[in-house]
């Protein structure tokens, strides 16, 4: 995948959207996306991490939210009201990101990118700020809710060989 095209990106979008709505219990806005350093490089203070793997490409998805929106969104799925982020709840981001990741991977793979299954991981921390590997570009999906914004980005990189 030598270069990024929008209907690559529309599963996740469409995942995102569904999922926050059915398991987490809030509306969630897609807002318009853009390639990473071409605009502010939000923080954030939690993300879900996953790795895709393709026999045309690799690359990852970060699901990144900043500590206040992403208590909500927890505080919303779990019928809870939280303060700060404990080591049960940082399952969370990864628990999200993977029902999105599935959602999409179903899709993608029927129009044959044969994308494997991956398991997600957390990044904890303040103020962080996402790196990933390789030399290809990448998109960034923002989100609004009324919590405030999370977003999250995709990177691909073609294999060579």
């Amino acid at each position: 995948m030598s270069q990024l095209d929008a209907k690559f990106f529309k599963p996740f979008v469409d995942g995102a959207l569904t999922t926050f709505k059915v398991q987490c219990r809030i509306e969630v806005k897609h807002l318009k996306p853009f390639l990473k350093g071409t605009q502010a490089q939000p923080t954030f203070d939690i993300a879900g991490v996953i790795g895709i793997t393709s026999p045309s490409f690799n690359g990852s998805v970060t699901l990144c939210f900043p500590k206040k929106v992403y208590l909500k969104i927890m505080g919303n799925m779990l019928g809870e009201n939280y303060q700060e982020i404990t080591d049960e709840l940082k399952d969370g981001a990864a628990e999200i990101l993977n029902i999105i990741y599935g959602s999409a991977k179903t899709i993608l793979n029927q129009q044959g990118f044969t994308i494997q299954k991956a398991i997600p991981t957390v990044v904890y921390g303040t103020g962080l700020q996402t790196a990933h590997l390789g030399s290809g570009p990448v998109m960034v999906l923002p989100f609004t809710t009324e919590a405030g914004e999370f977003h999250i980005e995709i990177s691909t990189e073609a294999q060579i060989g």
